[in-house]
């Protein structure tokens, strides 16, 4: 059976964290000067680590490289649907219709998942960036804390939607996924 399409939030989200991220990295490749502060300490804000522009540059891209695959986690649904730890997983992998449907709320998933840590990955570019231009690098240390906590809370929640949320139950899909037991 062919992959089902993946829904239009789920890829609007990940496009959208894509856009952001490309928009950030042509703001820094446009701004940055040689040296770029890279680390600070905690609390303080002091820069206590150092950069060259395009080692921050190759950073920032290799940021897209290490989520984007995340989406790609979604095949082990279609290959080895034991290793996937869900609710109701002896439903979903029961017929190969469902199997299909399971792939793509997995994969619909992992996009969300992949933006919201992509647009983490990207407000700290976009700390670098705004440091780059402060005399000394000097961020204030609060700004890290806030990144990270509200990172923390919007993944929490999805994860939260996704497995109370009741999108996984057998009981709210499509009567034809319902008759297959039949």
């Amino acid at each position: 059976m062919s992959r089902e399409p993946s829904s239009l939030l789920p890829r609007l989200v990940l496009w959208l964290s894509v856009a952001a991220w490309a928009g950030v990295l042509v703001w820094l490749a446009l701004t940055l000067p040689e040296r770029v502060p890279t680390h600070w300490s905690a609390g303080s804000g002091e820069p206590d680590g150092w950069s060259s522009r395009g080692g921050t540059l190759a950073m920032s891209a290799a940021f897209l490289l290490m989520t984007l695959p995340l989406v790609l986690i979604s095949r082990l649904v279609l290959i080895a649907p034991d290793l996937v730890n869900s609710p109701h997983r002896e439903w979903w992998t029961s017929t190969p219709r469902r199997l299909v449907r399971f792939e793509r709320l997995v994969r619909e998933d992992l996009m969300v998942v992949a933006g919201i840590t992509l647009l983490l990955l990207v407000s700290t570019q976009v700390v670098i960036g705004y440091a780059a231009h402060r005399p000394g690098g000097v961020v204030p240390g609060w700004v890290f804390a806030l990144v990270v906590v509200a990172y923390l809370v919007v993944l929490t929640l999805y994860v939260v939607r996704m497995y109370r949320g009741g999108r996984y139950r057998p009981d709210r899909q499509e009567r034809a996924l319902q008759d297959e037991d039949a």
